[in-house]
This record gives structure tokens, C-alpha cells and sequence, in this order.
């Protein structure tokens, strides 16, 4: 069964190129998920837009770097011609399958040139990565052909396999990790500098509150002085009205406030005033 299976599966793969694209573009995605970049935070697949003659473009995957700029990655394989190679019996089999996946190549760098890619948007790299998921294929071809990559260069394109595309990811990668860094670094700064202008004027406010206090205790120490203290302090006078008669349910040396009282001669001569006053009264009314 498990023959039978990879059988199938390698049919669907050279029959189809449909196929043989989401199988390159699973193996891109795995590589781009080993870098430690985030999907859909650090990379878009198959995001659709349009160029400037409107025309509808997907390129596989868009990486975002830094500073708003972006890199386009597309995904190419070719299993016929690189199946045939490992199946061949003959060097002069070998040869053609050679001659077949160098042509294979040339093709996808003249569609993948033809797209334009490098003008998705202002900020996009000018360099295209054609990701390469069998390296194998590759070494075949530049060994026969080693001008295959600089013809890929001219048209800014630049051909990558999975070993070689991680390490530009992993570069990327650090390269978001020490932006993000700066980013928090930044925002500390900024944050102390609120905190710092806050504290001066904490320290203001605090060296104002700190001067009405000590102008509130002042005034309550000479308010609490003229109430209880002295011989005219104001709760003696008014403890000598309940004496001279004032009707009151309640005593002021019942409460908490200790006060000074007038001394008795004072009272006395107030008492004495007032019973002339009244004497002087009934002497005018018997006349």
C-alpha cells in the first residue's frame, strides 16, 4: 500500500504542474516556518494585488522586512525532466534530462522576469528569490550550464534552494528581532522621560501641599487658642452663660476640648453689674 501511495503521489507530481506548485510552495512555507518568521506578522502567502495596467498578480509568498520594505519569494519546480535524469540507463539519456531541466529552469526565470514582481509596491527589493525546493536539480543544472545563474542575476532574480534561502531568513529574522529591540529601547526611554517630567511635578505639588500644611496647622493651633485657651478663650465665655442661666440640655465639659474658664472675680463683678442694673430698674418703675 505504502508503494502504491508514493506511486500515486509521484504521478500527481509530474503529471500536474498544479501539483508540483502547492508541493514547492508546502516545502517554501516549511522553510519559512523553520526561520522563526511568523505567518501573516512577517510574511503573506499567495497575496493577490494588482500592477499598474491593472492586471492580477499572486506571487507565492511576500516577506515584510523592516522600515516598510518587502521581498518577493516564487516558488518553481520541474520534476519530469529531473525524475527522467534518475531513471535514465544511458549517458546520452542523462544528457537530454540535463539539457531538460536547464531548459526548464530558463523558462521559469523568463516567466518569473516577465511578471514584474519587483514592482509590487514602493520599498520592494529589486532582487526576486525563485525558491528551488530540489537542490538536487539545480547542482545538475548549473554543472552543465554554470552561466545559469548569472543569466537568472540579469533580470534580478536570484535563485535560491532551501539551504540557502534559510540562512537569508534567519538573517531577516535577527534582523526583526534587533529592530523590536530598538523599538522597546526606544519606548523606555520615552517612558522614563514621562516618568521623570511627572516626578518634578510630584515634587512640586508635594513641596506646595507640605507648605499649606504647615499654614493650615499654624492657623489651627491659633483658632484652637482663641477657643479654649487663655481667660477670654471663646468656650470659657460661652461655659459662662450656662452660669449666668442659658437653658442648655447639654455641657461643654461633657465633650472631648479641654478649655480654660474666666475666673470667678470676673464673673462675679458681671453677676454684681447686673443686679444694680436690675435694682436701678425697679426703682423706676415703683416712682
Amino acid at each position: 500500500n505504502i508503494s502504491q501511495e508514493a506511486q500515486n503521489l509521484t504521478t500527481a507530481l509530474k503529471g500536474k504542474k498544479q501539483t508540483q506548485g502547492s508541493w514547492g510552495e508546502m516545502i517554501l512555507e516549511s522553510v519559512l516556518e523553520y526561520s522563526g518568521l511568523l505567518k501573516n506578522v512577517h510574511y503573506q502567502t499567495q497575496e493577490s494585488y494588482k500592477d499598474e495596467q491593472g492586471k492580477t498578480k499572486r506571487p507565492d509568498v511576500i516577506i515584510k522586512l523592516p522600515q516598510e520594505r518587502t521581498m518577493i519569494i516564487d516558488s518553481k519546480v520541474s520534476l519530469v525532466d529531473y525524475d527522467n535524469y534518475i531513471r535514465a540507463q544511458s549517458e546520452e539519456e542523462r544528457v537530454i534530462a540535463v539539457e531538460g531541466i536547464i531548459t526548464a529552469f530558463k523558462n521559469h526565470i523568463d516567466i518569473l522576469d516577465s511578471k514584474d514582481y519587483a514592482h509590487y509596491k514602493i520599498g520592494t527589493l529589486q532582487y526576486v528569490f525563485m525558491f528551488i525546493p530540489i537542490e538536487g536539480a539545480f547542482a545538475l543544472a548549473v554543472q552543465k550550464d554554470p552561466t545559469l545563474y548569472e543569466y537568472a542575476l540579469k533580470k534580478h532574480i536570484a535563485i535560491v534552494n532551501p539551504s540557502t534561502l534559510i540562512v537569508s531568513l534567519r538573517t531577516i529574522y535577527l534582523y526583526w528581532q534587533s529592530e523590536k529591540s530598538n523599538s522597546l529601547s526606544i519606548k523606555l526611554f520615552d517612558e522614563a522621560g514621562k516618568l521623570y517630567d511627572k516626578m518634578v511635578g510630584f515634587a512640586d505639588n508635594f513641596h506646595r501641599m507640605g507648605s499649606q500644611i504647615k499654614t493650615l496647622s499654624s492657623t489651627y493651633e491659633n483658632s484652637q487658642k482663641q477657643l479654649s485657651e487663655g481667660s477670654g478663650n471663646i468656650l470659657g465665655r460661652v461655659e459662662n452663660l450656662k452660669k449666668l442661666g442659658a437653658r442648655a440640655s447639654k455641657t461643654l465639659k461633657d465633650s472631648k476640648i479641654e478649655f480654660s474658664e474666666f475666673d470667678e472675680e470676673n464673673l462675679d463683678i458681671f453677676v454684681a453689674d447686673d443686679e444694680i442694673e436690675l435694682l436701678e430698674e425697679q426703682k423706676k418703675d415703683s416712682f
